[in-house]
């Protein structure tokens, strides 16, 4: 008889045991899907704004969006600022001013270069024709631009092809044009005969 009171003991515990168990694990199981709906639910909302934010970075690169309504005005500004320079460096060059002009000749950039005794104050290459730049040897350019240059008038000049430089010189009261000379040109005032009130007195 006591054997079947113990037995019927332990069944019971067994079961309540077991109900505790199927309680826990359907209370763990609710908790877990609640907690991935949640995560779910944050992806697709992280998703969905990522989405959008997509869409709208799509727009600005679309064909007249704003990333080419941008590089259009940015290179039309870039250009408009070229040309003022070019306009600018064009009329300046008061009548007491002294400056040099480079042409090239041929069909081929060539290689040259102003430098005083320490650095080089312009290099590089010189598409044919007559080039923009002004390089003030006397005197101060009335407005500096991206194409005006001091260059000392006892620097040196240097050209990867001499033979197809001309020098067009603006100085005080009069302009000339002289061929690269047969020397190389380690002073421009002596080997060019640049014409300097404050410097050569004539």
């Amino acid at each position: 008889m006591k054997l079947k009171i113990i037995l019927i003991i332990i069944s019971i515990i067994a079961l309540l045991l077991a109900l505790g168990t199927e309680i826990r694990m359907t209370i763990f199981k609710k908790n877990t899907e609640s907690q991935i709906n949640r995560l779910s639910a944050e992806l697709n909302e992280r998703v969905n704004s990522l989405e959008k934010e997509l869409e709208k970075m799509n727009t600005y690169f679309q064909p007249n969006g704003l990333v080419e309504k941008y590089i259009v005005s940015n290179k039309f500004l870039k250009n408009q600022m070229e040309d003022l320079d070019r306009i600018l460096t064009y009329f300046q060059g008061s009548n007491d001013s002294g400056y040099i002009q480079l042409y090239i000749t041929g069909h081929e950039d060539v290689w040259v270069s102003f430098r005083d005794s320490n650095h080089y104050i312009f290099q590089g290459n010189i598409s044919p024709g007559l080039n923009e730049n002004k390089f003030f040897f006397f005197k101060e350019p009335e407005i500096e631009t991206s194409y005006t240059f001091k260059v000392p008038y006892n620097g040196s000049f240097k050209a990867g092809d001499p033979s197809r430089v001309f020098f067009l010189i603006k100085e005080t009261g009069q302009s000339r044009i002289l061929k690269h000379p047969d020397i190389a040109i380690d002073n421009l005032s002596e080997d060019l005969n640049l014409y300097i009130p404050t410097v050569t007195g004539n």
